[in-house]
């Protein structure tokens, strides 16, 4: 499990990374949904979903 404390305190590079660690982590099956990914990587639901859209 992956734990991000205050994830808005991240530079916009540290939010990319994070965001792209999401992303990948959706695709390869290891969080099984929005939910899931939030909880893990401690950013919310619609954060996730924002990102897999784009």
């Amino acid at each position: 499990m992956i734990e991000v404390e205050g994830a808005h305190r991240l530079s916009p590079a540290e939010r990319e990374v994070l965001r792209l660690r999401v992303v990948a982590a959706l695709e390869s099956g290891q969080v099984g949904g929005y939910w899931w990914a939030a909880e893990v990587f401690g950013v919310s639901e619609r954060s996730v979903g924002t990102w897999w859209r784009a």
